[in-house]
């Protein structure tokens, strides 16, 4: 080749055409448009969320377990390197020993404080559990008040109907303390996150993790010890399971919210300013983990949706083993706040030394086993598929069992569970299965084949 052919050619690899200059011109104005906003603007947040889509989808396709058991590179004791905010309100704080013991039943002694919107008894400084551990109550919407972050929100209503209800429980007029509690313990619930947090981040602030739950919550430590030991504590990590749109993705507090020390430090440390006007921002937001969402956004820590499958927020009874999760850890329960149902919760984990997947909970509470719905297709008087909802899939116009079963098998999103309700003609298609709940007249089943197919994919145990 001449000196005038490699000419041409290097001309024509380092030359970019036209459409080319004004693709990477146009790359260039998004890229220094997206630089320059700030960390909660809508635009930041539309580009996050456009990943977070392509990222979910790509979890939904490709699910893999592989990663949790290589080595963990930041391993952790769940005793000293966790502290844990369980939040009460008056009208639910019936709860708190129960939610207190079932934690302690699983031998999860990390150290814990309670946070509650009503003043306390005089009895009530501690709650001191069964294994003696004892557990501070920290009146913490009161705490926020006494030293002055809310100071000019006085008059707010939402702080009127706080001092409404702290006058009656100091009164003991439990009656009108009852119906103030049941009316507005979500509004109060609000301003409980921000200040909750900074009170144990002052008070136990060398922790590598900390977690927030409800008083109906309840963590399988196992499950939650093996995601942590994967993920760096020194960077600043925000993680749960995420709702709402991509103006303020939060993580539903329920389900339990994961942060890392670092995030904290980086929070209250760093940006004391930003926490302040938080608090402010509570005495009129609508939700308190939305709240404490854009208050981290606003200094760049955004929820991680990268392990949104681990979370749950829903009863093991309730709970939808998605196709997507078989193979996963689980590491929340939540709506046990009636009747036992935390206690017996807690008693059946509170043995379980290893880490819990989905796609176990069957054999935990005695149910069918997979393998018997190839043999055994169809049950009657029980349904599998549970709540519907937009994820689910129903076909009307279907009478015979054998029509619904062929429907989930050629279900081309993939169908783990079925129910045929023979009365309205329907038949109710799920990329999910729950234990099954008495369901007079209807028949269901389990895609036996699939189910065995995901099993034999996990690479954790049986």
């Amino acid at each position: 080749m001449g000196i005038a052919e490699r000419k041409s050619l290097r001309s024509c690899i380092m030359r970019p055409s036209r459409p080319q200059k004004i693709i990477l011109a146009v790359l260039a104005f998004l890229f220094i448009i997206y630089s320059l906003t700030p960390y909660d603007s809508p635009l930041r947040s539309f580009f996050r969320f456009q990943h977070n889509v392509i990222q979910d989808y790509y979890q939904n396709v490709h699910p893999s377990d592989s990663w949790l058991f290589k080595p963990q590179p930041y391993p952790i004791d769940p005793v000293n390197d966790i502290a844990i905010v369980v939040k009460t309100g008056f009208g639910t704080r019936n709860r708190v020993p129960a939610a207190l013991e079932a934690l302690s039943n699983e031998s999860f002694s990390a150290d814990t404080i309670v946070v509650q919107d009503f003043p306390l008894f005089p009895e009530q400084k501690n709650i001191t559990l069964s294994n003696g551990k004892e557990i501070p109550i920290i009146d913490i919407i009161g705490w926020n008040l006494e030293r002055g972050a809310l100071k000019g929100q006085e008059q707010q209503e939402r702080l009127l109907k706080y001092t409404t209800l702290a006058e009656a429980v100091e009164g003991e007029e439990w009656m009108l303390a009852d119906g103030l509690g049941k009316d507005m313990g979500w509004e109060l619930d609000a301003m409980k996150f921000l200040p909750s947090l900074e009170y144990i981040w002052q008070t136990m602030p060398k922790k590598k993790w900390y977690i927030m739950a409800d008083d109906d919550t309840y963590i399988i430590k196992s499950s939650l010890t093996l995601l942590l030991g994967h993920l760096d504590y020194t960077k600043p990590h925000f993680i749960g399971n995420p709702v709402g749109d991509y103006k303020g993705r939060f993580p539903h507090g329920g389900s339990s919210v994961v942060m890392s020390g670092a995030a904290l430090k980086k929070l209250y440390d760093d940006h004391p300013e930003v926490v302040a006007e938080g608090h402010q921002e509570s005495t009129t937001a609508i939700w308190g983990d939305k709240l404490l969402s854009t208050t981290f956004m606003k200094i760049g820590i955004y929820l991680d949706e990268t392990y949104r499958r681990f979370f749950n927020g829903e009863s093991p009874w309730m709970t939808r083993m998605w196709i997507d999760r078989f193979c996963l850890p689980l590491v929340s329960f939540h709506g046990l706040g009636h009747d036992d149902a935390m206690l017996h919760v807690g008693e059946t984990f509170k043995n379980m030394d290893e880490p819990v997947f989905w796609r176990q909970l069957g054999k935990i509470y005695g149910g069918p086993d997979f393998a018997s719905f190839i043999a055994e297709p169809i049950r009657t008087n029980v349904d599998y598929v549970g709540r519907l909802d937009e994820y689910s899939t129903t076909i009307d116009k279907v009478t015979e069992v054998e029509e619904c079963i062929k429907a989930c098998h050629e279900l081309s999103s993939g169908c783990l569970a079925w129910t045929l309700d023979p009365g309205r003609q329907q038949c109710h298609l799920a990329r999910w299965a729950i234990l099954g709940e008495a369901a007079e007249g209807r028949f269901s089943g389990i895609n036996g084949q699939l189910a065995q197919k995901l099993e034999s994919s996990c690479q954790s145990p049986p």
